[in-house]
């Protein structure tokens, strides 16, 4: 690689000696060929710095004209290590061989507590360097990795600032991933400044995982932050800044289609209730002189036609900066750097800060021995209003805010003007009353600030034990502290609200009768990480061997609380002295956790042809303290390879530069289960005791009762992984290929037991059991092409990436009721299947109704027709069943573009899936679906989505492919607002997920005034996307729900500078 892009920066023309000569030398002839004598086609043969160049033919030979004495003519090959000549004036013919870039083709992994060349790998590892990562405009790390690596898929649901970090997942694991900075754990790597990435590395099999034991089996992601390079100081700047906005949002209805369809929704309920016979005797809600009192431009007589989407979800503003310092000599190296990110969210008052400051040093300073050390810091504010953004700012997993921004702003109907009387306007919602008032939440409800800071200090210190070659010890370690403040402010506001045609005072929907509330919270974390090993390395003749073993220690501790207070009386001197307390006046929380791991790795090599590795981890976790003898649990693999191309008889296939087989089975396992569950633990119940005093009175304090039955016998959860692959590169690395084979079988998991137990069977059932189990089977496949063309005389250099990933996942085993439905079972069925009735398109005629069996009440022209799964003639739960496929994509793929030439830059990054559906309702707080504002129309009094009223079917719109139009609620017809495979669609999509051009300026004209490298750039991500979804709905988004933050689309510019 470094071959590759050391051809982008060649901006100096070479001179020797102090005077240029001018005596022309009129052409130089030769061949080109590599160590074992073959031509060589597509050499680029240049004079650096100028537009002179050619490339040789197809039997190596070439030709360059127009030389001068003292020229430099240079050699550069993809794959092959570059060759620079001087002209004397006198050479008419140069022949030149070309010797294989040994870092092009042994490229360095780095792996579980450690590194290892790529061609003697047996596991599935992939692996990217960072500066890939600079070729987006992501604020954090998670967003970068969509598409870029086979095996990893990313789904961001959210753009807020601050939370719009990605879900990770590898190879469909229903387990979290566990990560890995510069060799010690973390909890979390979103904020990590992307510009101090070196590489990053996924651990997606158990062979490369089974060394993290007890972490790993959801996979392994391992970053390693820079380092300094020897050499003179060289610093770095690199900013970039720009606007958001949504990149997938519903179009709403404005005032006049709002009164247009809420007028024909209206009338369709009164005939469907037989309240009118026709649509002539309809009574207009909305009259033609308030649909012109919409557009007269006053919003002082009441109504107004406001776009309250375009007001809510504005333009933001986004911007990153970071400084790079290193250098170093043979002794030492470091480097330093300090970053910026701004977001000014595109809702106001959403704002996130982040600073990063890093450091790095390694040291050789005394013989045998090597010394690093690592520091860095985060320092972030996060600001938003006191009403969450609703959707996905919840980790429950179901719809979060009822009263959130998100939802408020949809809720409010677009023909009412901003303010009315000096206050904000506001809609009430139909099931609660309440006043949704977006810009009021915005503006008037006070804050949420968070301010957090994490510090962390990691150290190794290494030995080469002198006298044995390849045998080093190390210890290192390292420690983290996080620290959180909290305060939120909650201040009472006053609305208008407009009901029954006339506005009406309301007040804050929170209610005010506790005032000004204010919440203040603190917490702290704190991890210590200590690993001691021994390693060797050595090779006796074509035996090559290596070894580790290692034990490391690991030891977490965290603690929180929190106050609140009611009656502020003045919102401008928020303390909580000031006010009295809440009612519920204190929280607090404690955690602890301690683990302790032996590793052992053994590779063995003949002639880096036969390959093998054994590794082993033996875990021991305080989780499982307590248990009868499943305290320790022992992860082993083993892999092996065979490098074909390294045979003899496969020294005639030139063509092929390497061709490796590989096989892997590993186990991996995981401790996720509440700690002590050895035990009977003890829940708080309320004040429920009443306690005398020694004055005679009484006291009630809290009641505590058995919420845990205890299990002793409980083991670890248990991942065992099988991989089979190959990998091969040709024509000097013109083509590349990557492709696993996986099957995933988890057994043993950690399940979490009810009481639904017949009382006949008697006794008590622990808590947490050892019970279900999954299998996930699929495949990584990842391409590559690089290849490079002579344009205009320079070197045109291109590649193309193309990953793709399949993973399907099914229960093998799932507590299932034993006298359920077989349609209610999930055993054998998809991972991720919907509960859902079965439907049959919309009814079209009243025999059709007729002749079909419903749910309730009878069903209208436009209703959803639901199918009688078993035959009763009626439908009820019993044909509610599973369907559908998961709401995360089977099938992820990327698609990376880039090219290189004379100065110019480009890449983009294309991402996708498939073999998924989006539902359209939304998960609730009792765990079902139901309508939301993307299916029913008119919910609760709610504006709605063109989409859903242009296509609802109405006596206007006969073949509307939506039920049919309807205020919601009317007490008559069928349910259109079920879980049903009506609402299920097809989420495939494609994303151009990022793209980026910039130019580099030639050296000559920087160097003048001291810069030795100036780049500028423009950027975007989430430009566009393709998919078959109703316009608006984001596929990335599968809990779609009342109102969320959408992801944003970041168009930016941007400069680096290097002196």
């Amino acid at each position: 690689m470094k071959a590759i892009y050391r051809n982008l920066l060649i901006v100096l023309t070479l001179f020797m000696g102090g005077a240029l000569a001018v005596n022309a030398q009129p052409s130089i002839k030769g061949k080109v060929t590599d160590e074992f004598g073959q031509p060589l086609p597509g050499v680029a043969v240049m004079v650096p710095g100028t537009t002179n160049g050619t490339m040789t033919d197809e039997n190596g030979n070439y030709s360059l004209s127009g030389l001068k004495k003292g020229d430099a003519i240079l050699f550069t090959s993809l794959g092959l290590g570059d060759q620079t000549f001087n002209c004397d004036g006198s050479l008419t013919r140069l022949d030149v061989t070309m010797k294989e870039d040994t870092n092009f083709i042994e490229e360095t992994i780095v792996v579980g507590y450690g590194t290892q060349k790529k061609s003697s790998m047996t596991s599935a590892v992939s692996a990217m360097k960072g500066d890939e990562l600079m070729k987006a405009p992501s604020t954090n790390v998670s967003q970068l990795l969509a598409g870029k690596l086979p095996g990893i898929s990313s789904v961001q649901e959210s753009g807020e600032p601050g939370l719009d970090q990605a879900a990770l997942r590898i190879r469909g694991s229903i387990n979290s991933v566990s990560y890995v900075v510069d060799g010690f754990p973390v909890d979390n790597i979103n904020d990590i400044d992307p510009a101090d990435i070196e590489s990053v590395s996924v651990l997606k099999d158990g062979a490369s995982a089974a060394v993290y034991g007890l972490q790993a089996s959801g996979g392994v992601i391992i970053i390693t932050t820079k380092k300094g390079e020897k050499g003179k100081t060289k610093i770095s700047y690199n900013a970039s800044v720009g606007a958001s906005l949504n990149a997938n949002f519903p179009e709403f209805m404005d005032g006049p289609e709002f009164a247009y369809y809420y007028n024909v929704a209206q009338m369709m309920d009164q005939l469907a209730s037989g309240a009118i016979a026709s649509d002539k005797e309809y009574v207009p809600y909305f009259t033609q002189e308030q649909v012109q009192m919409m557009l007269n431009d006053d919003p002082t007589d009441g109504w107004d036609n406001v776009n309250y989407i375009d007001k809510v979800f504005g333009t933001g503003i986004t911007q990153k900066h970071n400084i790079t310092v290193q250098g170093g000599n043979d002794n030492m190296r470091y480097f330093a750097s300090f970053g910026y990110l701004g977001q000014d969210g595109n809702i106001d008052n959403y704002d996130y800060e982040r600073y990063n400051v890093r450091a790095n040093i390694e040291s050789d300073f005394a013989k045998y021995f090597h010394f690093n050390f690592g520091l860095s810091g985060i320092l972030s504010n996060r600001s938003t209003p006191a009403f969450s953004t609703g959707g996905s700012d919840s980790a429950l997993g179901y719809e979060a805010g009822w009263l959130s921004i998100g939802s408020q702003t949809i809720m409010m109907h677009p023909y009412l003007p901003e303010k009315y009387e000096g206050l904000y306007t506001a809609t009430l919602k139909n099931n609660t009353g309440l006043p949704q008032s977006p810009l009021a939440a915005i503006y008037e409800s006070g804050y949420k600030k968070t301010r957090g800071m994490d510090a962390s200090v990691n150290t190794s210190l290494a030995f080469d034990v002198p006298g044995v070659k390849g045998l080093q010890l190390k210890v290192s370690g390292s420690f983290d502290y996080g620290t959180s403040f909290n305060k939120n402010l909650n201040t009472p506001y006053y609305l208008k609200a407009y009901s029954g045609g006339q506005y009406i005072d309301m007040t804050d929907p929170r209610g005010v009768g506790n005032g000004v509330e204010l919440g203040e919270g603190t917490s702290y974390s704190q991890s210590m990480v200590g690993q001691a090993s021994i390693s060797y390395a050595n090779k006796f003749g074509k035996h090559n061997v290596e070894g580790l073993a290692l034990v490391e220690y690991r030891d977490y501790q965290g603690n929180g609380h929190s106050a609140y207070a009611k009656e502020i009386p003045f919102a401008s001197l928020p303390e909580l002295p000031n006010g009295k307390p809440a009612d519920s006046p204190i929280s607090g929380w404690s955690s602890a956790s301690r683990s302790i791991g032996y590793v052992f790795r053994l590779r063995y090599d003949y002639d880096e042809r036969y390959l093998a590795e054994f590794t082993g981890r033996y875990d021991g976790s305080y989780k499982f303290a307590g248990m009868a003898d499943t305290r320790w649990g022992f992860f082993p693999s083993a892999s092996a390879g065979w490098r074909i191309s390294k045979e003899p008889w496969m020294q005639g296939a030139d063509f092929l530069d390497d061709l490796k087989i590989r096989g892997s089975v590993g186990l991996l396992g995981s401790d996720n289960a509440s700690a002590y569950t050895f035990l009977s633990t003890y829940t708080q119940w309320g004040s429920k005791v009443i306690y005398g005093q020694y004055n005679g009175s009484s006291s009630v304090n809290p009641a505590y009762y058995s919420s845990v039955v205890p299990n002793v016998n409980l083991t670890w959860e248990k991942t065992l992984s099988y991989n089979v692959g190959f990998d091969f590169t040709m024509w000097n690395g013109l083509l590349g290929a990557e492709v696993d084979g996986f099957y995933n079988w988890t057994f043993d998991m950690l399940t979490a037991q009810g009481s639904g137990f017949p009382s006949s069977m008697g006794g008590y059932y622990p808590s947490v059991v050892n019970k279900h189990s999954i299998d996930v089977r699929g495949i990584d496949i990842l391409l590559t092409h690089r290849n490079q063309f002579m344009a205009g005389g320079k070197p045109f250099i291109y590649g193309i990436s193309a990953s793709l990933t399949y993973a399907k996942s099914r229960w093998l085993i799932y507590s299932d009721e034993p006298n359920a439905p077989e349609i209610w079972k999930l055993t054998g069925k998809p991972v991720g299947s919907f509960l859902a009735w079965t439907a049959d398109g919309l009814y079209k005629s009243e025999e059709e109704i007729d002749n079909s069996a419903w749910y309730g009440t009878r069903p209208n022209i436009g209703d959803i027709k639901y199918v009688d799964i078993n035959g009763d003639g009626q439908i009820d739960s019993y044909d509610k069943g599973l369907v559908g496929r998961p709401n995360r994509p089977q099938l992820t793929y990327g698609l990376n573009l880039d090219f290189a030439w004379n100065g110019i830059d480009f890449n983009a990054q294309f991402t996708g899936g498939a073999l998924f559906d989006v539902s359209l309702t939304g998960t609730y707080y009792n765990g079902n679906d139901d309508n939301t504002f993307w299916t029913q129309t008119f919910k609760e009094g709610a504006n709605s989505p063109l989409f859903l009223v242009e296509n609802a079917y109405s006596i206007y719109n006969p073949e509307g492919t939506f039920p049919r139009l309807t205020l919601g609620a009317p007490g008559h017809g069928g349910d259109n607002g079920l879980s049903s495979t009506f609402w299920l669609r097809d989420g495939k999509y494609v994303r151009l997920k990022s793209a980026q051009l910039g130019y580099t300026f030639p050296n000559q004209w920087t160097s003048k005034v001291g810069i030795e490298a100036l780049r500028l750039f423009v950027e975007g991500q989430n430009i566009f996307t393709i998919d078959g979804l109703p316009e608006g709905i984001d596929p990335e988004s599968p809990g779609v729900n009342n109102g969320y933050y959408p992801q944003q689309r970041l168009l930016m510019g941007g400069i680096t500078l290097t002196f």
